[in-house]
């Protein structure tokens, strides 16, 4: 079986000794990140405070970039940008991911996803313009070659199906354009039929995208012109309906930003997205009835804030300055959905994705 070296690397790991945290401080979970520019995925501890605690971290063999977690399995997928491969983890009950295997795939991946059904493992390619699925065996490990290369993407940054396990959104930010399409959970197939997909505003660029827990709404970040786009997915077309576009900036700001990263509270109650440039967060309130936005504010963080994510209790959300090489952890106040910086810790060159995984 031809080996790369990334997945022998990768298996070289450094528990910090600070990974205890004090009988009276609970853990939350714990968090991962892609630190590509230090060739290293590493991991903390973030307690009930919203304080940091090294784990530990692993080696590649170069840089690291997207992340997806399967939580029922305890799996961890890391893309390895430049060596164009993807690694699979086994997560234990205290979060040190183990290294169980990994497979070539066609390009440099900047997004993973796996399927509902945990047997497809999904990636979109960003400069080779394509969207890819990898079958995952019974262990979780991706094996062979892609089962589908989609064409006719321009720029796709993100993949991901719904929960439903029916259909597949991929933004296409060079194109202004949002494929809508079928997915064959069975066969591992998305549909070529682009009858029902979606023409953004020119220029928007739309990016990275989040499902809302709870009501029909899919919240898009538009990367060039710094918006959040609401849509409203019919549950049973999977078509998307747009609603609304919101600024990402304050009214007065002119200098130069691009977005990068959205997600949703667990609660629904609050939308953020990051700004690059401005760098902040700027966070939404969610409309119960509607899925519409309303403006919060901008929060000042980490330099060029390029992933962050929000832990599974909806508590903290925890960013990832690209250009400062640290990594900072906000409260959110789940009244008024604003932020209150808790923690700010060094974590290397280049961090470039944010997952957080509960304790169990």
């Amino acid at each position: 079986m031809f080996r790369f070296l990334s997945f022998v690397l990768i298996g070289v790991v450094t528990i910090s000794s600070q990974i205890l945290f004090a009988e009276d401080v609970k853990s939350l979970g714990t968090v991962y990140i892609s630190v590509g520019g230090d060739n290293k995925l590493a991991w903390f501890n973030l307690d009930e405070k919203g304080k940091l605690q090294k784990g530990g971290e692993i080696m590649t063999d170069a840089g690291p970039g997207p992340i997806a977690i399967n939580p029922k399995q305890k799996m961890l997928y890391l893309g390895i940008r430049g060596a164009k491969s993807v690694s699979a983890y086994k997560l234990s009950d205290k979060g040190t991911p183990e290294f169980l295997g990994g497979n070539p795939i066609f390009g440099n991946p900047v997004y993973l996803n796996v399927d509902p059904s945990k047997k497809w493992l999904l990636t979109s390619h960003y400069g080779e313009g394509k969207a890819c699925v990898y079958k995952l065996d019974a262990n979780g490990i991706p094996t062979g070659s892609a089962i589908q290369m989609l064409d006719a993407i321009k720029y796709p940054h993100s993949i991901q199906i719904d929960k439903s396990n029916k259909m597949v959104y991929v933004p296409n930010t060079g194109a202004d354009k949002i494929f809508v399409r079928s997915w064959d959970a069975a066969k591992g197939i998305i549909s070529t039929d682009a009858s029902n997909d979606v023409d953004t505003k020119k220029g928007s660029g739309p990016r990275h995208f989040a499902f809302h827990p709870i009501l029909p709404e899919v919240y898009f970040v538009n990367e060039i012109d710094s918006t959040v786009s609401v849509f409203e997915k019919d549950e049973i077309t999977g078509k998307l309906k747009h609603l609304q576009t919101i600024s990402t900036l304050p009214q007065n700001y002119k200098g130069p930003n691009t977005c990068a990263d959205i997600h949703v509270t667990p609660n629904g109650k609050f939308v953020y997205a990051s700004n690059r440039g401005h760098n902040s967060i700027a966070g939404y309130r969610v409309d119960a009835g509607s899925g519409k936005l309303e403006a919060i504010e901008q929060t000042a963080t980490e330099k060029i804030p390029r992933a962050f994510n929000i832990d599974p209790t909806g508590k903290f959300l925890v960013v990832a300055g690209q250009e400062s090489g640290k990594i900072a952890v906000f409260m959110i106040n789940n009244q008024s959905g604003k932020l209150t910086q808790t923690d700010s810790v060094e974590v290397g060159k280049g961090p470039a994705w944010v997952e957080i995984v509960a304790r169990p």
